[in-house]
């Protein structure tokens, strides 16, 4: 019994240990690596905290990457980004959220379905057409993954924008198709009658 005791307490303090260094880590441009917990990542600089201290903010010109302990590595600045574009699009926690949202969104479903249904009662499939694809996709179908990413603006931003993209595409290719059946059967039907009245 006491080898059991002090086999689980062994393992206890393992683990312990084990999440007690689990920690983000920000790696500077100075070359630097500063051990954190890291709390959001905005446009222009990065909060964390880093031995139990308070909240640091750092400006993200001054570091290169943050890697959380979960294994994801954020590479700041990573692309060149033209003049034209904002600060946000060559954010690597934005590129993340799209990618995720391809993987992750089907919240697009009903809205597809119901326009694919009404779509065969042409025009008047045109109506949740406009409506679904005008519409941003809601919070509860989004269908992400992780609460803590979709707290970071970046991220957020770029899951929001790629599920709506998503939602627009995948209403219209079924109206499309809804439509072209249904006119497909109009023109069969038209042919069938006239070949029909010739004989």
């Amino acid at each position: 019994m006491n080898m059991k005791i002090l086999a689980t307490t062994f393992f206890m303090v393992l683990a312990i240990n084990y999440f007690a260094k689990a920690q983000d880590v920000i790696t500077l441009k100075s070359g630097q690596e500063i051990k954190a917990h890291i709390i959001k990542l905005y446009p222009k600089e990065v909060t964390f905290t880093s031995n139990n201290t308070d909240t640091v903010s750092m400006q993200r010109s001054e570091i290169i990457s943050l890697r959380y302990k979960t294994g994801i590595i954020i590479y700041l600045n990573e692309i060149q980004r033209p003049e034209f574009a904002t600060e946000l699009f060559s954010d690597s926690l934005y590129l993340l959220g799209q990618n995720d949202a391809n993987l992750y969104y089907s919240g697009y479903k009903p809205a597809a379905t119901g326009t694919l249904i009404t779509s065969f009662f042409v025009p008047w499939g045109l109506i949740p057409a406009f409506a679904c694809s005008s519409t941003e996709p809601a919070m509860q179908n989004l269908g992400f993954r992780n609460q803590s990413l979709m707290q970071n603006p970046s991220y957020y931003k770029g899951y929001t924008d790629k599920a709506y993209k998503i939602k627009k595409k995948k209403v219209w290719r079924n109206f499309a198709i809804g439509t072209g059946v249904t006119v497909g059967l109009y023109i069969i039907s038209i042919a069938a009658l006239s070949a029909v009245y010739v004989m």
